[in-house]
């Protein structure tokens, strides 16, 4: 039976069934959408002004999202069924002042991307720290598989917009290296070599994706393009920023000279190396 989803993981959709359904303008979207990242719960216009408005709100901003809340339960509304809990309901809670009033967005579980795929990933690395390597990639693959491009995308940049997409991000990159180890633990070295190739291309930065490339080529038997990959990205990062990662120059040593089996030098070095960067645009 047909039923109301919502789309945070790239452009901002909403489909009945198969049928998309037409949520209005960007500003429009963007409230939406800080009402499904938190359903259930309450927040104030002011709150809203606040996630909306990628600068200074104009004076109009309080009667536009109470213009924008009035459309939206429209829309809602088109889609009740008689009999049947209602997929999606907006409630009002009155303020002392107009940027005082509240507004809850409650939303079937599991209607939303942004948690299908977060319930994913997290179930996805209970069965990895369980040993259950097969299961945790069944569920990495569903989450993945949810990502549709940048997240929020056609919002207006406000802080909380790029804020929440960098959040989404991180989240989405730990859950391809997950997947990637998820290989590797099942033996599929070259598929998890061409996913953290291509983590690699997308975040170079992260020195656990270089780390993780590497074992997986050591893991191919490609030592020496390990060696060489890690001595590259160590001489990228002192030309561009001047310094010297220790985790990856502890690695390099070691795998350039053999001091250790490269798995245990990897594993060390990938605990010790620095959380990744990003720049939440």
């Amino acid at each position: 039976m047909a039923t109301l989803r919502f789309g945070l993981l790239g452009p901002v959709t909403s489909h009945y069934g198969s049928t998309p359904v037409a949520l209005g303008p960007p500003q429009r979207r963007a409230v939406l959408t800080a009402l499904l990242l938190q359903p259930g719960q309450a927040l104030t216009v002011a709150a809203l002004r606040e996630r909306v408005w990628p600068g200074p709100p104009p004076a109009s901003a309080i009667s536009a999202i109470h213009l924008h809340i009035h459309h939206l339960r429209r829309t809602l509304a088109r889609y009740e069924t008689p009999g049947r809990e209602r997929p999606a309901r907006l409630t009002t809670h009155p303020g002392h002042t107009p940027e005082n009033v509240s507004y809850v967005l409650h939303v079937a579980p599991g209607h939303v991307d942004t948690d299908r795929f977060r319930h994913l990933a997290d179930d996805g690395a209970d069965h990895q720290e369980r040993g259950d390597h097969h299961a945790a990639l069944d569920r990495f693959d569903a989450a993945l598989a949810l990502w549709r491009g940048e997240p929020l995308t056609g919002l207006p940049p406000s802080a909380f917009v790029r804020t929440t997409r960098r959040t989404l991000t991180e989240i989405h990159l730990d859950t391809g290296k997950r997947r990637a180890t998820a290989l590797l633990a099942t033996g599929a070295v070259s598929r998890a070599t061409l996913a953290l190739q291509d983590l690699y291309d997308r975040h170079p930065d992260d020195e656990s994706v270089v780390i993780a490339l590497a074992r997986a080529l050591c893991a191919g038997g490609a030592e020496s393009r390990a060696a060489h990959l890690i001595g590259e990205e160590l001489e990228r990062r002192h030309r561009t920023d001047g310094i010297r990662p220790p985790a990856l120059a502890h690695a390099h040593a070691a795998l350039l000279h053999g001091t250790a089996p490269y798995d245990t030098v990897l594993h060390d070095a990938a605990v010790h190396a620095t959380p990744d960067r990003h720049d939440g645009s």
